[in-house]
């Protein structure tokens, strides 16, 4: 009888959980239920995608903010594997002051320091000083992805604009490396060629280099991804997610292979915004993200919460661990 009312209790208070957090972010439910064909459970998640949305927030690790700052990210990656490159940083603003035109000359790229998809490429000094305005006028005025899809950390940082080098290529193709990692072990892999273009294409590894899965983007074919070797670096790679994510219960460890070196590049802790599909077809449990994230190892639940909170952390345990008995029963 104390089970049934227990679990009762569960679910009627997820419930409320879960419609409070719709009402709180209008624009990530919609967004996941038309991906997903249903609304995220927040209070009581089942899938990786819901834990990804329960991260958002409850999850309010400090440690997220400084890895979600692309700036701060380099610095993180640059203690734990100080012979690792990254790719130079030119200049640093925060938007009040023009870049100076020297330092645009080149190759190079401008970013913000937050967010994805804000990326301004220059190649060999040539732009548009009108539209790099316009660019870094419209990012610094968007509002916060916390408000948009409840990316919590993102609402913590402080916006920069800076200006990077742009990695050299001989052959014209930089491959973008992700690792997803938890806790020191590594999930899977994948390599990334033509990012953000709509010939993206991506390649999903096991750990140890085994092919998955591939996504093509426009005029790609599935042979033109298997004829492309793995980068020798990917299983340094591997190694510098593991060490990375010792201290991480979970996150995307990126990297970027040029002309045969390996360069350190972000770390991001809601990929996809958890929200959009992985494309990782594999029968490999070991290949998956939540082999890899044991949630209770993340700050809400390894941290006495106040309030509310800490009721609630202490029935997510409980609904934990009923999971694992009935799973092993």
């Amino acid at each position: 009888m104390r089970r049934f009312h227990s679990l009762l209790f569960h679910r009627s208070a997820a419930a409320l959980i879960d419609a409070l957090y719709a009402l709180r972010f209008p624009k990530l439910t919609r967004r996941f239920r038309r991906i997903h064909g249903r609304a995220p459970k927040f209070a009581l998640p089942e899938t990786y995608y819901d834990w990804m949305q329960w991260r958002k927030v409850f999850d309010h690790n400090p440690l997220f903010i400084t890895l979600g700052d692309k700036l701060k990210a380099k610095d993180y990656i640059a203690q734990h594997i100080p012979t690792l490159p990254l790719p130079r940083t030119l200049w640093i603003g925060d938007g009040s002051t023009a870049i100076p035109e020297e330092v645009l000359q080149g190759n190079v790229v401008v970013k913000t320091s937050d967010g994805s998809g804000r990326n301004f490429f220059i190649r060999n000094g040539e732009y548009n000083r009108d539209e790099l305005s316009l660019t870094l006028k419209r990012w610094l005025s968007e509002g916060a992805y916390e408000r948009r899809f409840g990316e919590w950390a993102y609402s913590r940082m402080k916006r920069r604009i800076f200006v990077e080098e742009l990695l050299p290529s001989s052959t014209g193709l930089l491959i973008d490396i992700s690792v997803r990692a938890g806790s020191g072990q590594v999930a899977f892999g994948s390599l990334v060629v033509h990012a953000k273009s709509d010939r993206e294409s991506t390649i999903y590894l096991s750990r140890d280099g085994e092919r998955l899965s591939v996504e093509c983007g426009e005029g790609v074919s599935q042979a033109d991804l298997d004829a492309l070797p793995i980068p020798q670096g990917y299983e340094a790679a591997i190694s510098h997610a593991a060490r990375l994510s010792q201290n991480i219960d979970y996150a995307r460890f990126d990297f970027l292979w040029s002309d045969g070196v390996l360069y350190g590049g972000e770390i991001t802790v809601y990929p996809g915004s958890g929200i959009d599909l992985l494309h990782l077809q594999t029968q490999r449990t070991d290949a998956t993200p939540m082999f890899v994230w044991d949630v209770r190892k993340s700050w809400f639940l390894s941290t006495p919460q106040p309030g509310w909170r800490g009721i609630y952390r202490e029935m997510l345990l409980d609904e934990l661990d009923q999971r694992e008995n009935a799973a092993t029963s």
